[in-house]
C-alpha cells in the first residue's frame, strides 16, 4: 500500500513539474510596452495587442488578465456582463506579459471549455482569486470579431462558463469558439504518447 501512495505521489508532482510557468514573466507597466512583451495579435488598424494582468480594486481584488494596447494608459474593467456591474478603471498595479521567447507561447483553439486542452497543453495563468475557501486560476483567452482582438479571462472550473472580455466598457461573455494562450502542448503529447499504449491499426 505505501509503495502505491508513493508512486501516486511522484506521479502528481511529476505532472505538476511539467507545468510550472517557465516560458513567460509579468513585468510592471510603466506607461510604454516593454521590448519583451508577448505580443497577443494586431487589429486590422494596425494597433499591437498585449495581455495585461489587473488589480480591480474592489470588494474582490482578483488578479484577471486583460487585454491592452500599445498606446493605452489605462483598462476599463467590469465583472460580467453587459453592463451589469460597476465599471472600474484601473491605471495602477498593471503587468504586462512578456517573455523571451514569442513563438513558446501559442493560442489553441477550444470549442466551449479551456479544460479541453488539459493535459495536453499547459495553460498561461493570468491571476488568481478566491471566493468561499476555494482558489480559482483565471487563464488567458482570445477572440477575435471583425478584425479585432479581445482578451480576457477563462476558467478550467466549469461553473465559470466561456471566455469573459471586455469591448469598450461592456463586459461581454463568449461561450464558444475562442482560443486559449498554452504553452509545452508538443511536450506534453510526446509525454502522453509515451505513458499509453500505441493504438493498433485498423
Amino acid at each position: 500500500m505505501k509503495v502505491i501512495i508513493i508512486s501516486v505521489f511522484i506521479f502528481a508532482s511529476v505532472s505538476a513539474d511539467q507545468c510550472r510557468p517557465r516560458n513567460y514573466y509579468w513585468r510592471p507597466f510603466n506607461g510604454s510596452i516593454p521590448n519583451d512583451a508577448f505580443l497577443a495579435g494586431t487589429d486590422l488598424n494596425g494597433k499591437k495587442n498585449y495581455v495585461a494582468k489587473i488589480i480591480p480594486l474592489d470588494s474582490y481584488s482578483w488578479t484577471v488578465p486583460e487585454l491592452i494596447k500599445e498606446d493605452w494608459a489605462y483598462i476599463d474593467f467590469s465583472w460580467c456582463c453587459g453592463g451589469s456591474s460597476p465599471l472600474i478603471r484601473v491605471d495602477k498595479a498593471i503587468e504586462i506579459l512578456c517573455t523571451e521567447n514569442q513563438a513558446s507561447l501559442q493560442w489553441q483553439e477550444v470549442e466551449k471549455h479551456a479544460d479541453e486542452l488539459k493535459p495536453r497543453c499547459c495553460l498561461v495563468e493570468g491571476g488568481i482569486g478566491a471566493t468561499k475557501g476555494h482558489i480559482y486560476i483565471p487563464y488567458i483567452g482570445r477572440v477575435v470579431q471583425k478584425g479585432h482582438n479581445f482578451i480576457g479571462r477563462t476558467y478550467t472550473d466549469r461553473s465559470y462558463k466561456g471566455l469573459h472580455i471586455m469591448n469598450g466598457t461592456v463586459s461581454r461573455q463568449i461561450l464558444k469558439d475562442y482560443e486559449v494562450l498554452t504553452y509545452h502542448c508538443d511536450d506534453n503529447e510526446v509525454s502522453l504518447r509515451n505513458g499509453e499504449p500505441e493504438s493498433k491499426s485498423s
